[in-house]
């Protein structure tokens, strides 16, 4: 704590004692009041993040996921430690993909995996045949790499060409926080960039999609099915889809969330039912 901004540290104790009295919108408030002082309070975004979107985090959904689809291949896109690719269960084949990943993010991997240090593009230009990604596909994917709006659509784009039947492709940080963390530029230690964009791109371009955005901390999860590995439509428009969505602002999503993301219910019951439906199971 003795690193941290003055105001943070003051912000933190003070919403600390808040939530303590149940008082969570005043906590809530407490913590953008300092943002508006000082946009750049890592500890500050975090915090608000857990009080805007309560209940299970994004990683309590990874382990969700794995557990309810046993997946026969895991395919992740962005793997830093290898935290999330720890989810996997011992009977799952993981793929992960990551240019500079942070030590051996396999080490606490449970069952067969295979790590790729190079950039996703070049991963899918020429896929390597001892992934075995190209013999059947993935189950289940992660895309949590390059964050930039036009990455994560080159990235969704690709991994929905190997797609196996009934698969389910999970999107990360698709539920901004404020207009500082999820705007293009990169000026806050806590960073989600315009990757959001994904979501409401897919859901007027994909209508054939099943899209829903979980709301959970820190900035989303979006679940995806229904993949369809002959489809060309986003790839085909792809200049044209990033320049129709440069201009689209985080204060446009920040003002109506839940139209804009179809956001769903933090509860895994809720989520099986969903999932259950969109499968047509």
């Amino acid at each position: 704590m003795s690193n941290r901004h003055p105001l943070e540290f003051k912000a933190l104790r003070q919403s600390t004692r808040l939530v303590s009295q149940g008082a969570f919108l005043a906590a809530q408030e407490c913590l953008w009041d300092a943002l508006v002082q000082e946009p750049n309070l890592p500890g500050v975004h975090v915090a608000l993040a857990k009080l805007r979107w309560p209940g299970p985090d994004y990683r309590f959904w990874l382990s969700w996921f794995h557990t309810h689809l046993v997946p026969r291949i895991y395919l992740e896109i962005g793997v830093e430690k290898g935290d999330s690719l720890a989810q996997a269960l011992p009977a799952t084949r993981v793929i992960g993909v990551d240019p500079a990943p942070i030590g051996d993010p396999l080490r606490r991997c449970r069952g067969p995996g295979r790590m790729y240090r190079q950039i996703s593009s070049d991963f899918f230009k020429n896929v390597p045949v001892d992934s075995g990604l190209e013999s059947g596909g993935f189950d289940l994917a992660f895309i949590d790499g390059d964050h930039r709006f036009e990455a994560v659509l080159e990235d969704f784009v690709a991994a929905e060409r190997h797609a196996a039947p009934g698969s389910v492709l999970l999107l990360h940080d698709t539920l901004p926080l404020n207009s500082a963390t999820a705007a293009r530029e990169h000026r806050t230690g806590f960073y989600t960039a315009d990757g959001w964009k994904i979501v409401p791109c897919l859901r007027s371009l994909r209508p054939d999609l099943h899209i829903v955005t979980l709301p959970t901390a820190p900035t989303g999860l979006t679940v995806v099915t229904g993949l369809d590995p002959s489809s060309r439509i986003l790839g085909g428009r792809s200049v044209s889809i990033r320049h129709a969505y440069s201009n689209l602002s985080a204060d446009y999503a920040l003002a109506a969330p839940r139209g804009l993301f179809a956001i769903g219910v933090n509860d895994p019951q809720w989520m099986t039912c969903w999932l259950q439906s969109a499968r047509g199971q």
